[in-house]
């Protein structure tokens, strides 16, 4: 119970993590969601309508992507990621996020992300424990 308690204490990261550059293939992390660097022409599908990339209204989905971005569907998990067997097709398939300059991931409580314009496909954690996708 201690380590619970600690834990809910805890203040947010304010941090802010600036990312001048990073190539196709690589990844951010900000808890349990993931930004990819893709190609310019990777597979994406009709509008978000919201510019939260992770799924939920509990504070812990609230990762929100701000500035000259537009968020389209996923339709393809980035060129080497693959699911583990044990979970179902799509489960870790978020957003793609198309941005023509500079722009943050914002959430209350992880260090916000500073990114470069590029395409971005958005992935999801797994939980062996659940065999689902991580949800907060």
């Amino acid at each position: 119970m201690e380590e619970v308690e600690k834990i809910t204490k805890a203040k947010p990261d304010t941090d802010i993590r600036v990312c001048r550059r990073i190539e196709i293939g690589q990844a951010v992390q900000q808890g349990d969601v993931y930004l990819f660097r893709v190609p310019a022409d990777h597979p994406r599908g009709k509008a978000w309508g919201s510019q939260q990339v992770a799924v939920g209204d509990q504070v812990g989905a609230r990762h929100v992507v701000e500035g000259s971005v537009k968020v389209f569907a996923g339709e393809r998990l980035p060129e080497g990621v693959t699911e583990p067997e044990w979970l179902e097709d799509g489960e870790l398939l978020g957003p793609v996020i198309v941005a023509t300059d500079t722009f943050a991931l914002t959430h209350p409580e992880h260090a916000h992300h500073r990114l470069p314009a590029g395409v971005y496909q958005v992935t999801y954690q797994a939980d062996a424990t659940t065999r689902r996708r991580v949800v907060d």
